[in-house]
C-alpha cells in the first residue's frame, strides 16, 4: 500500500465552513429566533430595530408635519408669489426661504434624524443578509451530519463492517484490501470477478493482477470489457489493450512511466469501484434516510407559513433546497464576502459532487416550489402605502416647494418608484428579507399615520384656542363699544335734562 499510495475512498463528508462570522447584531437575531422561530425572530427583530430608531423617526416625522402646517398656513403668501414670480424660478426661492423663515419652517430640521435612522438600517441590513447565509451554511451542514449518521449506520456498524474504517478527520472510507477480498464473494455483484484484474500481494498491497510481462488473464477478459464500457477506467482505458495475435489483455505503457501509471490506474479502478459498490448497495437506503430526517424536522428547516425556506426568494421558480450547486455556492459565498475584513470568501469542504451527494435523497425538495410570490407583493404594497401617507403628509410642501409644482411630480414619481425599487428586492433577496421590509414598511405607515393624526389635533386645538381668544377679544371690544355708546347716551339725556330745568327755571322768572 506504501509503494501505491493508495487514495481511500471517502464516503462520508465534512461539510461547509466558510468565514462567515456574526457580528453582535447577527447574535442578537440568532437569539430571537432561539427562543421562538425563525418567522417571529425576524418580525421580533424588526420591531426591535425600528424600537431603536423611533426617538429619531418621531421626531422626523414631527417636524415634517409641522412644517407642512406652517407650509399649508403660508399657501395664501405662496401663491401669490407662484404668480409673480411664475418665470423666475431662483427669485421665488428666495422670496419663500424669506417667508419661511419669518414663519419659523425650518427644512432641514428633520433631515439628522434620518440620517441616524438610515445608518442604522443600513447596518442592520448588512447583519441581516450575513445571518441569512449563516443559516443556509448551518442548514446544509445539517444535512450533511444527518447524511453521514446514515451511512454510518448501513457500513461499519452493518453487516460489512470489516469493509470499512473511519480515518483521522471522523470520514468513513474503504478499507482497499478487505473490500478487494470481500466484494468478490458478494452474490450478484456485477463486479464480483473484480480479482480478475486487481489482487492483494504478499505484503498487503492491492496491484494489477497481471505476470510479470504485464498481462492479464484470459478470464479477465470479459470484466476489462465491461469496465471499459462502463468508462470505469474513464482515464487509463487506452493501456488496457490486446496486442495482435493475442487473445488477452496487457496493461501498457511506456515503461519510464510504468510504476506511475499503475498506480494511477488502480487509484481510479478502485475509487470508482467502490462508488459504484456504495452506490448499488447503500446509497438509496442513505437518501431515505435523510429525506426522513428533513420531513420529521429533525433537519433544521427554516419554514415560516407557506415559504418552505426563508432564506430564499418567496418565488414559485425557487426551490427550498437549492436545485443547483452554483446557486448554492453563490449565495453562500457572496454573503461571506460581505462579512469578512479582507472583501472575499473562502469555501473550504464542499464541491459540486459532494453537494449532489448528500441532497440526492431531497429531489422532492429541489423540485419544490418555495413560495407565492406574497410576499413580493406585500412588500410592494406596503411600501406604496407607506410613501402614500408620506406624501400626504407633504402635501402643502410639496404644492409650494417649487414654482412650477415640479417637487410634486418628482414625489409622485417617487411613491411608484420605491415599491418596484422594493418589489425587485423581494425576487432578489430572502424571504426573510422581504418580511423585513414588508412589517418595517407597516410600522413606519402605522406610526406615519398616528402622528400625522397627533400633530393635526393639537394644531387644530391651537387653532380653535387662538381662534377662541380672537373671538373673545373682539366680544370685549363690541361690548366696550356698546358701554362707551351707552354711557354717551346716558350723558346727552342727563345734559338734556339740564337744560330743560334751566328753561323751567327762567320761564318762572
Amino acid at each position: 500500500m506504501e509503494f501505491f499510495n493508495i487514495l481511500a475512498t471517502t464516503i462520508t463528508y465534512e461539510g461547509l465552513t466558510t468565514d462567515i462570522s456574526l457580528n453582535f447584531i447577527g447574535k442578537f437575531i440568532e437569539w430571537l429566533i432561539n427562543i421562538s422561530n425563525v418567522g417571529i425572530g425576524i418580525i421580533l427583530f424588526t420591531l426591535a430595530l425600528k424600537l431603536i430608531a423611533m426617538p429619531f423617526d418621531i421626531y422626523s416625522k414631527i417636524k415634517s408635519k409641522q412644517n407642512a402646517v406652517k407650509m399649508e398656513a403660508m399657501r395664501g403668501d405662496l401663491e401669490k408669489l407662484q404668480k409673480q414670480y411664475a418665470h423666475d424660478k431662483n427669485l421665488y426661492n428666495q422670496k419663500m426661504m424669506a417667508l419661511q423663515k419669518k414663519n419659523g419652517y425650518s427644512p432641514m430640521s428633520g433631515c439628522l434624524p434620518m440620517i441616524l435612522s438610515l445608518v442604522i438600517f443600513i447596518i442592520a441590513i448588512n447583519a441581516f443578509r450575513t445571518y441569512s447565509a449563516y443559516s443556509m451554511q448551518n442548514e446544509y451542514n445539517d444535512i450533511v451530519k444527518h447524511y453521514n449518521i446514515a451511512v454510518e449506520e448501513l457500513t461499519v456498524n452493518g453487516e460489512d463492517s470489516d469493509m470499512f474504517t473511519v480515518n483521522e478527520n471522523g470520514l468513513i472510507e474503504f478499507k482497499d484490501k478487505e473490500f478487494i477480498e470481500k466484494v468478490s464473494a458478494k452474490q450478484g455483484y456485477s463486479f464480483a470477478e473484480i480479482k480478475e484484474i486487481l489482487k492483494v500481494d504478499a505484503e498487503g498491497k492491492v496491484v494489477l493482477n497481471v505476470d510479470e510481462n504485464g498481462n492479464f488473464k484470459s478470464s479477465a477478459n470479459s470484466i476489462i470489457e465491461n469496465l471499459k464500457t462502463t468508462n470505469i477506467l474513464f482515464n487509463h482505458s487506452d493501456n488496457f489493450q490486446k496486442q495482435e495475435n493475442n487473445d488477452y489483455y496487457s496493461f501498457l505503457c511506456d515503461a519510464s512511466q510504468k510504476e506511475e501509471v499503475e498506480k494511477d490506474t488502480v487509484n481510479e479502478l478502485l475509487s470508482n469501484l467502490q462508488h459504484s459498490f456504495f452506490e448499488n448497495n447503500y446509497k438509496a437506503k442513505v437518501d431515505e434516510e435523510v429525506k426522513k430526517a428533513y420531513e420529521s424536522g429533525e433537519i433544521m428547516v427554516s419554514k415560516f407559513l407557506w415559504v418552505k425556506n426563508v432564506w430564499l426568494p418567496d418565488v414559485s421558480y425557487k426551490n427550498p433546497i437549492e436545485a443547483s450547486y452554483k446557486d448554492f455556492q453563490t449565495s453562500i459565498t457572496g454573503a461571506a464576502a460581505q462579512s469578512c475584513s479582507c472583501g472575499k470568501a473562502e469555501t473550504i469542504g464542499i464541491n459540486e459532487k459532494e453537494y449532489n451527494t448528500v441532497t440526492a435523497g431531497l429531489y422532492k425538495q429541489k423540485e419544490a416550489a418555495n413560495g407565492y410570490f406574497i410576499l413580493v407583493a406585500l412588500s410592494i404594497l406596503t411600501m406604496f402605502l407607506s410613501q402614500f401617507i408620506a406624501q400626504k403628509m407633504q402635501k402643502s410642501q410639496l404644492e409650494l416647494q417649487s414654482v412650477d409644482g415640479q417637487a410634486a411630480m418628482t414625489q409622485k414619481m417617487m411613491m411608484w418608484m420605491m415599491p418596484v425599487m422594493f418589489g425587485v428586492f423581494a425576487f432578489q433577496y430572502s424571504s426573510a428579507f422581504s418580511i423585513y421590509m414588508t412589517i418595517s414598511s407597516l410600522v413606519s405607515t402605522a406610526s406615519s399615520a398616528l402622528i400625522n393624526i397627533l400633530v393635526e389635533k393639537k394644531f387644530n386645538k391651537g387653532k380653535v384656542e387662538e381662534e377662541g381668544r380672537s373671538k373673545k377679544n373682539i366680544n370685549q371690544i363690541e361690548k366696550a363699544k356698546v358701554e362707551a355708546a351707552e354711557k354717551a347716551k346716558q350723558l346727552e339725556i342727563e345734559k338734556e335734562q339740564k337744560r330743560q330745568e334751566r328753561k323751567n327755571f327762567f320761564k318762572k322768572k
